[in-house]
């Protein structure tokens, strides 16, 4: 399978920084049998240096695929590993890889000419990084002309709990004024990462408050609804509070918000302004687009409906897996919203969310390749 795959033209060689991580992984999941790119390199740790990603442990709960023969990477000599990506025609970079890392080896790589997709919170608030939602403020992407990366690009994934808020929100923010908004989170194990989800799998007490997450969110919210303006991105102003939780889901963000609008709404204005709005890139007709906004009647139950956009819980095979968000219990009055949303922390809020930024990338002319080539 893995030699056909790469005996087919035009796709885009990437590299995963990160082995043995749940979005490295979710990456590897849902690059091998992509039709626009495909992984030629894996980079971890020392502790997975030297090693073939198929005899490493599979750390997700899907049975893993037919892996390609691939040897990890160390960032222990950054000009060979630079070296060796060129050899292999790396184009594209995701990395998932933690901030003290990725702050010795990620601006290196793009100005090497590199383009890297980066799930570390170092780049986020830079005010050269775009921080980008595709579906949301694929405007910001303008950023990068101003980048001076030596010909690559550096462009940052927000916080995996701000995804399915921002994608809620956006269509009220383009159709509504807002006064004020109020998140509370139910965040799942593995946002925490590997080994908390296994600390939680042997019944190891996770602490419940997050902290720094609520501003995290905060931060990261008013700049993706910021407006850029001049080579400058002005934050949004608007008044956000969050308080962020840890709960003994494994998989799965849960969000309750509620609005306060600057004048009275229906029920029916709401639920119009989000069906109306679709919230996808299908007119790009991208790999990974599907529908955003999924409504649910009755309870929201996170690990059930983490699965929005597909009717498929096969993610290495189905792209549009859990690359939906669910939406549920309304309440509209006094101008007043609550709702809940739900979305996977590591697909919609991570993996599947980074390779959908290259879609876009490559489907708009941003990085250059023969689109003639793309297979769909």
């Amino acid at each position: 399978m893995y030699a056909d795959a790469m005996a087919s033209i035009g796709r885009v060689h990437c590299a995963i920084f990160g082995a043995r991580g749940l979005v490295a992984q979710r990456y590897l999941q849902r690059l091998i049998n992509h039709n626009w790119l495909i992984p030629v390199s894996i980079i971890g740790s020392n502790s997975t240096k030297g090693k073939n990603i198929r005899d490493l442990p599979w750390s997700l709960d899907e049975i893993r695929p037919d892996l390609p023969n691939i040897i990890v990477q160390g960032l222990d000599d950054m000009e060979k590993l630079i070296a060796e990506l060129k050899k292999e025609k790396v184009e594209i970079i995701f990395s998932a890889i933690p901030d003290d890392a990725a702050d010795f080896v990620e601006e290196k790589l793009a100005n090497a000419g590199f383009l890297v997709i980066s799930h570390a919170m170092i780049h986020r608030m830079k005010n050269n990084v775009p921080l980008i939602i595709p579906e949301v403020n694929s405007d910001h992407l303008r950023l990068i002309k101003s980048q001076n990366f030596n010909g690559g690009n550096l462009i940052s994934c927000c916080n995996c709990m701000v995804v399915p808020i921002a994608l809620t929100l956006f269509p009220l923010f383009s159709n509504f004024k807002l006064r004020s908004i109020d998140i509370r989170t139910e965040q799942s194990l593995s946002g925490g990462g590997r080994k908390m989800l296994i600390n939680g799998r042997n019944s190891i007490p996770i602490d419940s408050v997050i902290i720094g997450e609520d501003e995290s969110i905060i931060r990261e919210l008013k700049k993706i609804f910021g407006s850029l303006e001049n080579g400058m991105i002005t934050h949004n102003d608007i008044d956000i509070s969050a308080q962020c939780s840890r709960v003994n889901n494994e998989y799965g963000h849960l969000a309750e918000i509620e609005i306060i609008f600057e004048n009275e709404i229906s029920a029916h204005e709401v639920i119009q302004v989000w069906q109306n709005s679709t919230i996808n890139l299908n007119k790009l007709n991208l790999p990974s687009s599907s529908k955003i906004i999924n409504f649910i009647t009755g309870k929201i139950d996170t690990d059930n409906h983490r699965w929005a956009g597909s009717e498929s819980r096969e993610p290495g095979a189905d792209l549009n897996a859990a690359m939906g968000v669910s939406l549920g219990e309304i309440e509209i009055g006094d101008k007043k919203l609550r709702f809940k949303v739900v979305a996977d922390n590591t697909i919609r809020g991570a993996a599947g969310y980074g390779v959908l930024i290259a879609e876009l990338l490559i489907a708009e002319g941003i990085h250059h390749v023969d689109k003639n080539h793309l297979k769909h």
